[in-house]
């Protein structure tokens, strides 16, 4: 793995192991259930952020404090049984934030998986800092977030798919912050959707904003660029984007921004000598499912990456 990505996992072999389910905080943990109890710990970090998983078979009683500076984003992957979290009833896909500094006390029966990223004020401001009310950290006390269908069946998978491949690939500065901010977006959906809307004002002209998201990106034109760093950078919210592509292109700026990241690949495919394999290739431009990714990249070339690589090389 590169220099802007870190990835340890070891094998759970008793409850204790489980007070470092999160580094940095304290916890105390009580088997309530009878049986080995198994698993796995994984701590990871992208760039500066944080990222841990903790998956155990059998109930427990966590009881603490969160961490000191970072507000706590945790999401419950899977549930064998009764999730009980704050005084919050839990399902999978559902979200607990947990304020720097507070005490918290959780109850998991049958087992369970949890995904917590670690955020801190700076990760919030850059991500959220043109939607209205998700830029104060503050209005996330109300702190459990329900989850729906497409948390489960996406999001969770595509997390833990992400943290799985962290050891064996090498990410850039550029890619790792892409891959932050990815994260991020996916634990905060839920978060997002129980948000207030931004309210709705005149758009400002269409093909302006477009053009300035058009120049931003040429000046990164090697990078993968999430849009949450757009509209950071050019103070726009997500709305205020999304309405003002499919007014002047037609689509909107996520397919887009897809769109110049396959053609990104499509380059460097034609440029390199296996120097890095496809897959590789594409998690640097932001393509994690690799089947998903040759999908998109076939339906916009006519011809797999693989394909495009072998007839360059053969060149």
């Amino acid at each position: 793995m590169g220099q802007f990505a870190a990835l340890r996992t070891r094998k759970i072999k008793g409850f204790e192991e489980l007070n470092e389910v999160v580094l940095g905080t304290r916890r105390e943990i009580v088997q309530l259930e009878r049986g080995k109890i198994t698993g796995e710990l994984t701590h990871a970090t992208i760039g500066d952020l944080p990222v841990d998983m903790a998956t155990f078979n059998l109930g427990i009683r966590t009881r603490g404090g969160s961490h000191r500076d970072r507000i706590g984003i945790g999401m419950l992957a899977a549930s064998g049984g009764r999730a009980m979290r704050s005084t919050y009833q839990s399902h999978p896909g559902d979200v607990l934030v947990t304020q720097p500094g507070s005490e918290h006390e959780n109850r998991y029966y049958g087992g369970a998986s949890v995904i917590v990223v670690l955020t801190s004020v700076t990760d919030i401001e850059s991500s959220f800092g043109t939607e209205g009310p998700m830029s104060d950290p503050a209005l996330w006390r109300r702190n459990h977030f329900k989850g729906n269908a497409e948390t489960i069946s996406e999001v969770i998978p595509r997390l833990q798919s992400l943290l799985g491949r962290l050891d064996r690939i090498s990410l850039s500065a550029a890619a790792a912050e892409y891959w932050k901010r990815a994260v991020i977006e996916a634990v905060t959906a839920n978060i997002v959707a129980g948000m207030p809307s931004e309210r709705n004002g005149p758009l400002p002209s269409a093909l302006r904003i477009v053009r300035q998201v058009e120049e931003y990106l040429d000046a990164r034109a090697a990078d993968a660029v999430h849009i949450s760093e757009i509209c950071s950078q050019l103070h726009l919210s997500r709305r205020t984007l999304h309405r003002a592509f499919h007014e002047a292109l037609g689509v909107g700026p996520i397919a887009f921004l897809r769109d110049r990241r396959l053609c990104a690949v499509h380059t460097a495919l034609r440029a390199q000598k296996d120097i890095q394999t496809i897959s590789d290739v594409a998690m640097h431009y932001g393509f994690q499912n690799i089947g998903r990714f040759a999908g998109y990249y076939r339906q916009l070339f006519g011809e797999y990456p693989s394909e495009t690589r072998q007839r360059h090389t053969a060149a």
